[in-house]
């Protein structure tokens, strides 16, 4: 008998029956009992397939307890063991704003049998929580998306996985004398865009530091600087005169931090390259092929992608809810991946954005009238149900989301054809998908996403295969208001393949 012991911390129904999932297809055993422990087995298992499993902490025969792969990850990540550490190995390099549970893309991943010799597809990749994913397993994970600042984040943390952590050490001590021989200076002139826009979201001396870090960098470890510039990125909003806690544009009121920049990012730096070491104690050194590419999800042909794909999986935005651009701005112009006045028409360009003028706002309520994109009928009607409901007591805000709904089904559809044509037929698609919501004259109206997803990816010839809630931790504060209060997983299954139309 084998028992497969849980870890310590609180699981969620979800996280139990994907637990089971798991077992089921990496072990391919029948018969499967569960204990308060975690769950009990009526063979002995092959231990190199039960290392792979996410949920369990240690695999028990006789007398005898082995800790699990994903336990030793963990543990080098772990705020305390009650609780569950989403942030280990390479995926703490950077936050990100909507990126999802990396224990929920491993546990899918092995539910579809992936391993090494099959491809992965992300086509909204974000900041790689799949893509590393798959590198743990031996996968080869492609993904795309039309933010420079997620591309540029899940390309660092794929090379971290290849890089010893020794040669990363040796790395920060020459930065750390670069910082002892750059003496203070004062701004030069303004004389770019970049230089203007910086001025206005940082104080002088703040500026001066953080662009000595830059130039450091960039001289002191040429070869490997997008780690360590991705580091620094991560606390720019932190020393900005921008609220470090708000998702939108607003001045903060909090002072700055006390500790000097440069003194944080070695500290971040340092605790990062641990990590990474306790990751390549475990995984060693990993021959990543994957890669994150800049590319949008409705036209994933011609050069952009090798496919076909033996999977997808990825989560998808959800309409009008998270301004990635906005939120990420300072990053975005610091390490020169967009110019100031390229955000607005950045975030414009993404799936489910916010992001119009008066003038686009009524070109969509044209189309939306018209139905000029063909949208099924489902999707239609609960968008012009929603122009209905408008009042004249609600903003522009509230006044765009019919016609911002209406762009975001059609968008949405047209990244399910795309999709189709670059994973095998028969191949499964898995979407962590948001529900949302929004008030219109008074009342909330409930936006039951995933069911909209999964009427339009089937309009296009996909099957849904399974409909999995899974619930969400709640959210305080600043992003109580916009924060996710379900989720589901939506499995589909190509019904046409790679060679179809």
């Amino acid at each position: 008998m084998t028992h497969l012991l849980w870890h310590d911390y609180r699981y969620y129904p979800y996280e139990r029956d994907l637990a089971r999932r798991e077992v089921l297809s990496v072990l391919g055993l029948e018969g499967i009992e569960e204990t308060e422990q975690g769950f009990r087995l009526p063979a002995d298992v092959d231990r190199e397939k039960a290392d792979r499993l996410t949920y369990f902490a240690r695999i028990q025969t006789d007398d005898k307890a082995t800790e699990t792969v994903q336990a030793k990850l963990e543990e080098a990540a772990r705020n305390g063991r009650t609780r569950q550490a989403t942030r280990y190995s390479v995926h703490g390099l950077h936050e990100y704003k909507g990126k999802f549970n990396p224990q929920v893309a491993k546990a899918v991943l092995n539910i579809f049998g992936v391993g090494p010799g099959t491809k992965v597809l992300d086509p909204f990749c974000g900041s790689g929580t799949t893509l590393v994913e798959c590198a743990h397993l031996g996968a080869l994970g492609v993904g795309t998306d039309l933010n420079p600042l997620a591309v540029f984040v899940a390309n660092a943390k794929l090379r971290c996985l290849s890089i010893p952590a020794s040669t990363l050490l040796g790395d920060l001590a020459r930065l750390e004398k670069q910082f002892k021989r750059i003496a203070a200076t004062r701004l030069a002139s303004a004389r770019t865009a970049r230089d203007h826009y910086l001025r206005a979201w940082f104080e002088d001396e703040q500026l001066v530091r953080i662009e000595n870090v830059r130039k450091a960098v960039l001289s002191a470890c040429p070869h490997r600087a997008e780690v360590f510039l991705a580091l620094a990125s991560n606390l720019l909003r932190d020393y900005s005169e921008q609220d470090p806690n708000d998702l939108r544009i607003r001045r903060r009121s909090s002072p700055l931090p006390d500790t000097p920049f440069q003194e944080a990012l070695l500290a971040a730096c340092k605790k990062f390259i641990d990590r990474l070491e306790a990751t390549q104690r475990v995984l060693g050194l990993r021959n990543v092929t994957g890669q994150a590419l800049l590319g949008d999800v409705r036209d994933l042909g011609g050069e952009l992608v090798d496919g076909p794909f033996d999977a997808a999986i990825t989560s998808p935005p959800y309409a009008t809810a998270l301004p990635y651009i906005d939120t990420q701005r300072l990053s975005l112009v610091w390490l020169g991946l967009c110019e100031p006045e390229g955000i607005g028409p950045l975030e414009g360009l993404l799936i489910g954005s916010r992001e119009m003028k008066k003038r686009q706002q009524q070109a969509l309520a044209n189309q939306l009238q018209e139905n000029a994109t063909h949208l099924p009928n489902p999707q239609l009607a609960f968008c012009r149900e929603l122009a209905a409901a408008v009042g004249p007591a609600d903003g522009f805000r509230r006044q765009a989301v019919p016609v911002l709904l209406y762009r975001y089904f059609s968008e949405m559809r047209d990244g399910f054809r795309s999709v189709a044509r670059q994973i095998r037929a028969g191949a499964p698609y898995a979407l962590i998908v948001g529900h949302n919501h929004t008030v219109l004259s008074g009342i909330r109206r409930d936006i039951d996403t995933p069911k909209h997803l999964a009427e339009l990816a089937t309009s296009v010839g996909w099957h849904v295969s399974e409909v999995i809630p899974l619930q969400t931790y709640p959210r305080y504060g600043y992003h109580a208001v916009n924060a996710v209060e379900a989720e589901t997983l939506l499995v589909l299954k190509n019904g046409r393949g790679a060679a179809g139309p």
